[in-house]
């Protein structure tokens, strides 16, 4: 008798499908969150004032405004974050009949139809609150149709060196869309050279399924990384590490080189700031209600808390600051002056910009940008998150601990009262 290898092999307790048909606090939640998103298209009237306010929607922009939320997720797609094997599991594949690279391709497509169910979900609430036509509707579709293929077949291979160009040139279309006001039919038409554009992306490099026991187990330590800073409440640990920038010597540490190279090392998140950038200016177009205090000093710290993650990685480490020799205070101005640089040059980008997508920003809401460069080393030189005293307090949600809440947006609740105050000086 001849028994065939299974073709399919379940990890024994684990759970299908996230847990979410286990009526445990999975299903809880997922049906919750459904319900609360899907009742807003019973509530589309009162939306339209929250969005559009009384002016008739531009249609064009919110297309434009689709497009870039299908670059992000794009964007999103190519970090890869799919890629990863939990230890025990990579194991156990190893001994198994079974192709571990079906568990990395399962992950990518649960990945891709979570972000293609996500801006479809946006472009469908923005038509339905506008009032969109037939067209409209078929030109929100191509383009997310498009987009995800795009994104699926740049994701599921490895990563190239202009992989981050193919998000950033789909922000420009989309700013591209808005400010030139252009049609359903042309959108269309932009739409399908995305789709062409499918066929050459998808060339070069090797499947991610196919990916080694190394790149597998570096992918699982950044999910575990993830989780922890999630349940420990402290997204400091999430603050990207410096790659080596060549050609700069530390043989004589001081505050402004370390800083300096700190910001050239993590250099590679331009882009995204760039693809912020852009998305601000998109947002102010299509959603004219919301103060553009609220998009610049949002955008402003999304943007440049990558770049101040080098102060971020000295606070939480005292040896390093012994070794360095120098004042907390002198660390926290070499570190402000860098990064108060990096945000000059984030503001000239959206200068230009705005310009480009021809509109304009009330001159108190630019005051946004240095509310969120100190906002970002206020959070950064957080202290480590103490445990001993939550500090639980009742809520009509039930108790919440406050000290712990404090804790978690230190540097957050300076942004946002600033926000607050800049948009009511409108």
């Amino acid at each position: 008798m001849v028994t065939l290898a299974p073709k399919r092999m379940r990890i024994p307790g684990r759970k299908r499908f996230g847990g979410i048909f286990s009526g445990d606090v999975a299903s809880f939640a997922f049906l919750f969150g459904f319900g609360f998103l899907f009742t807003a298209f019973f509530h589309v009237d009162s939306w339209r004032p929250a969005l559009y306010g009384s002016s008739t929607p531009a249609f064009p922009a919110v297309l434009g405004l689709l497009t870039l939320c299908c670059a992000v997720g794009w964007r999103g797609l190519l970090r890869r974050g799919f890629a990863w094997v939990e230890p025990a599991e990579l194991t156990w594949l190893d001994f198994a009949p079974v192709n571990r690279g079906r568990v990395v391709t399962l992950r990518l497509l649960g990945a891709w139809t979570g972000v293609v169910a996500v801006t479809g979900y946006l472009a469908a609430l923005l038509l339905a609150v506008g009032g969109a036509g037939l067209d409209q509707w078929r030109a929100a579709v191509a383009m997310v149709a498009a987009t995800g293929v795009t994104a699926f077949a740049t994701a599921r291979r490895t990563s190239l060196r202009l992989d981050a160009l193919g998000p950033l040139a789909l922000a420009v279309l989309g700013l591209g869309i808005a400010a030139l006001r252009l049609g359903p039919a042309a959108v269309q038409l932009v739409a399908a050279g995305v789709l062409v554009a499918a066929l050459p992306l998808a060339f070069g490099g090797e499947p991610v399924s196919g990916a080694g026991r190394a790149a597998l187990l570096a992918g699982w330590d950044g999910r575990v990384l993830r989780s922890v800073a999630v349940t420990f409440l402290d997204p400091m640990m999430l603050l990207p590490p410096s790659v080596p920038a060549g050609g700069l010597s530390l043989r004589r540490p001081t505050p402004l080189r370390l800083a300096w190279a700190g910001t050239l090392g993590r250099s590679r998140y331009a882009g995204a700031a760039l693809l912020i950038a852009l998305a601000v200016v998109v947002a102010h177009i299509a959603v004219p209600t919301v103060p553009g205090a609220v998009l610049i000093g949002l955008g402003g710290y999304l943007a440049l808390t990558p770049f101040g993650a080098g102060l971020g990685e000295l606070w939480r480490n005292p040896g390093r600051r012994r070794w360095l020799g120098s004042a907390d205070r002198e660390l926290v101005l070499a570190h402000g002056l860098v990064l108060g640089g990096v945000g000059l040059v984030w503001t000239a980008a959206l200068v230009v910009v705005t310009l480009a997508g021809g509109t304009s920003f009330a001159a108190t809401a630019w005051l946004a940008v240095p509310l969120s460069v100190l906002s970002i080393l206020r959070t950064v030189t957080r202290t480590a998150v103490d445990y001993a005293n939550p500090g639980f307090v009742d809520t009509p949600m039930g108790p919440m601990p406050a000290n712990l809440t404090r804790q978690l947006f230190r540097g957050l609740d300076l942004l946002l009262v600033g926000i607050a105050l800049l948009a009511a000086a409108v």
